[in-house]
């Protein structure tokens, strides 16, 4: 064989080798399936879509008998000038072409199709678009039409039902469009002075311009709508709203005063349900509440905490003893947590060996590390309007009284409760428990405490 010949053959079986070399690296690191990568290609040509890329692939079981399962996560990329409903009907296409992908060798495969609109720019090396929106498992793309319609309306981005607009002005063509079009959003302004938390409901554009006006009011630097009431407001209601306006001085200056009265005067009714404010300072040291418009709802009827559905309650023995601290046994359930929340169980298991009454809400004490007590704890009711009843707890069953807090930072103060100190009765001496974990119930605590209630299977 010649020179010649020989360097052909050899320079070709290295570009062969590298060619192999090239397929087994793709297989490693670039693991998406031809069938996956060619219903990305089809989703691409479908009117109002730029582009359609599998941004992930994973195969979560693997299972040579009946088949791998995995998931992939694919982003498609919208044309700007499509209306919501163009948009919502290019994305559900775009969807049902992957969601037909038939993967060689996988039984199940899931997907995610997330979708874009608009020039993106680029945040830490990663591409951010300013739209976003994601098509449901069962192919619904209405939250694209959503997303569409927010930013036609003005927002500059929308994530989801997540929506920032320029200003307050704009913040509020946001909740009208958003209330035009049933959208629950969740609004902010783009330096965060308006912010309206929906939690799940459509805003109210009345409230959204109440909230742009109280953050340009002199001396405020922030107006934050959000669902719920203050702790310890005697009112309750499934549409509860709190405008929660941050001032840049303490509540007992005189510009604070006038924020206040501001929101008394009867012409910043906004109808519908009552709508609470609280002036903050900074730091949150201190606080004032109030209702718009001076419009405090009544108080909530007296009654009872009910019990879940299908749950038969204990019988009603007019007999039955006042159950005497003998006559339980005391026990903590699990601290759990929440948004911000902290929630605790005290159970009382009647351990008589007959039926006893209980009634009215244990006296807790919270301890730190050295046995003294947290001071200035305040304790209130669990609910507005929820008061205690008589529950007669036959022998061998447990009552329970629920325990919320709001968790507290520890940074400054790490003096954390290890123990509680729990009378049942007002008799009763009291039992020191100590908790599965230490308690953030710091000194200025305030504590809500449940009356004491039938204990259900899966209450903890």
């Amino acid at each position: 064989m010649t020179r010649r010949r020989t360097s052909a053959l050899v320079t070709a079986l290295i570009v062969a080798a590298a060619l192999v070399t090239l397929v087994v690296a793709r297989h490693h690191w670039d693991p998406v399936p031809d069938e996956l990568r060619a219903a990305a290609r089809q989703a691409a040509e479908v009117p109002g879509v730029a582009s359609a890329e599998v941004a992930g692939y994973e195969v979560t079981l693997r299972d040579a008998k009946d088949g791998d399962v995995a998931r992939a996560q694919v982003d498609v990329v919208l044309e700007d000038g499509l209306d919501p409903a163009a948009a919502s009907a290019a994305a559900a296409r775009a969807d049902g072409l992957l969601a037909a992908a038939q993967v060689d060798g996988v039984r199940t495969l899931s997907h995610t199709t997330t979708v874009h609109a608009g020039e993106p720019r680029t945040v830490h090396g990663v591409e951010v678009y300013p739209l976003t929106a994601w098509v449901a498992e069962d192919g619904d793309a209405s939250s694209v039409a959503d997303a569409f319609a927010l930013r036609d309306a003005g927002a500059t981005t929308v994530s989801g039902v997540s929506a920032e607009a320029p200003d307050g002005a704009g913040l509020v063509r946001l909740a009208e469009a958003a209330a035009q079009h049933g959208i629950a959003a969740s609004l902010g302004t783009a330096d965060g002075a308006v912010r309206y938390d929906t939690s799940g409901r459509v805003p109210d554009p009345a409230v959204a311009r109440l909230a742009a006006e109280a953050a340009g009011r002199p001396g405020v630097v922030s107006a934050v709508v959000h669902a719920g009431f203050p702790e310890g407001t005697a009112a309750a209601g499934d549409a509860a709203r709190t405008l929660q306006v941050g001032l840049a001085g303490p509540t007992s200056s005189p510009e604070a005063d006038r924020v206040a009265r501001w929101l008394d005067d009867p012409a910043r009714a906004v109808g519908g349900a009552p709508l609470a404010y609280t002036l903050t300072e900074p730091g949150h040291a201190a606080r004032r509440d109030g209702w718009v418009a001076a419009s405090a709802p009544p108080a909530p009827e007296e009654r009872t905490a009910p019990l879940p559905a299908g749950v038969e309650p204990w019988p009603a023995d007019d007999d039955a003893p006042a159950c005497t601290g003998d006559d339980l046994r005391l026990t903590l359930g699990a601290p759990d947590a929440a948004t911000g929340s902290r929630y605790l169980a005290v159970h009382a298991e009647n351990v008589s060996g007959r039926p006893c009454a209980l009634g009215g809400v244990p006296r807790l004490t919270f301890r730190d590390a050295d046995g003294a007590p947290q001071d200035d704890v305040t304790t209130g009711p669990a609910a507005p309007g929820v008061v205690a009843g008589r529950v007669v707890v036959p022998a061998g069953e447990r009552a329970l009284a629920t325990v919320q807090w709001r968790a507290m930072s520890t940074a400054n103060d790490a003096d954390v409760t290890t123990a509680v100190e729990v009378a049942p009765t007002p008799d009763a001496a009291p039992v020191t428990l100590v908790p599965a974990a230490q308690l953030d119930v710091l000194d200025g605590a305030e504590v809500r405490v449940g009356a004491w209630v039938q204990a259900v299977e899966g209450w903890s």
